[in-house]
């Protein structure tokens, strides 16, 4: 059995963010929603049940990382990496089907259909290889592009993913996680072609979460994409244990532990969230 590696990088950052309380710790706040800047492209791929949206950011000649949302979320949330990574990549977004500004028709949504999504998007723009950097179920949905399409994924950041169910735990604080369900029910009805259909695609994604991802020792060991695993100190969904697990069954796969934020660390604290995806991205 080759040889692994299992590092781990520690980002250790100061708390403080102008506004907050002591009473109100980093981890459990949920700062606004960026807004994405103007796009260099953007529109629709048709599935046979859906219809997913797309934006490119930055020059097109250069190398190209797509970013994958968290459940219920949308492409907004990636604001602040867009912004950063635009400098120097080509920076693709998408909205997971049935969320923000993307449609489903399909009677179940899965993490392999939107790993198949996002790879009809890669191919809708001619893209042959991308980095991927996922969180929440974006994380998990690109465990499934590394799995199966290894030829086309250069590198994966995973941050707030799972293998399996087992890998939550209970909400140990629900401040954040409470507005994020409040504040995206309001931007489905803002965002969404289908605004009524909030209700139905939420019961159709809890389902999906109580049964999926369906990842194991052995799926793990065979990707053989250059990969990070992220994990946030106070993060409340997903154990800590469980990601170093994950980490340790990718071979060379680095575990980054993000100090101070929750399981929305790329808005509690962006700048930090912000280098450590660059800094893993600028490895070789």
């Amino acid at each position: 059995m080759r040889a692994r590696r299992f590092t781990v990088l520690l980002f250790v950052f100061v708390i403080g963010m102008s506004g907050l309380s002591s009473a109100q710790p980093k981890w459990d706040t949920l700062p606004p929603t960026p807004q994405l800047p103007a796009p260099t492209s953007a529109g629709y791929v048709s599935m046979k049940d859906a219809r997913i949206w797309f934006a490119t950011f930055g020059d097109d000649k250069r190398d190209t990382v797509m970013l994958l949302h968290g459940g219920g979320g949308s492409s907004d949330y990636w604001g602040y990496l867009v912004r950063d990574l635009s400098r120097d990549h080509r920076v693709v977004v998408m909205d997971c089907r049935g969320q923000g500004r993307s449609t489903n028709e399909a009677k179940a949504i899965s993490y392999e259909q939107m790993a198949a999504d996002a790879l009809a998007v890669l191919d809708h723009l001619k893209i042959r290889t991308a980095s991927v950097v996922g969180w929440s179920d974006g994380a998990n949905i690109g465990f499934y592009l590394a799995l199966r399409h290894p030829e086309r994924i250069s590198a994966l950041v995973a941050f707030a993913g799972n293998a399996t169910p087992a890998g939550y735990q209970p909400l140990s604080h629900g401040a954040a996680f409470a507005a994020y369900g409040a504040r995206t029910k309001e931007e489905y009805r803002r965002l969404s072609p289908q605004p009524a259909r909030h209700d139905e695609i939420h019961a159709l994604l809890s389902v999906m979460w109580k049964s999926q991802p369906t990842l194991t020792e052995k799926d793990f060991a065979s990707i053989k994409v250059r990969s990070a695993i992220f994990h946030a100190d106070h993060d409340e969904a997903i154990r800590r244990a469980h990601a170093e697990e994950i980490a340790r069954q990718i071979p060379d796969a680095s575990l980054v532990l993000l100090k101070e934020v929750g399981h929305f660390a790329l808005l509690q604290d962006p700048a930090a969230f912000n280098a450590a995806v660059r800094a893993f991205l600028l490895q070789r």
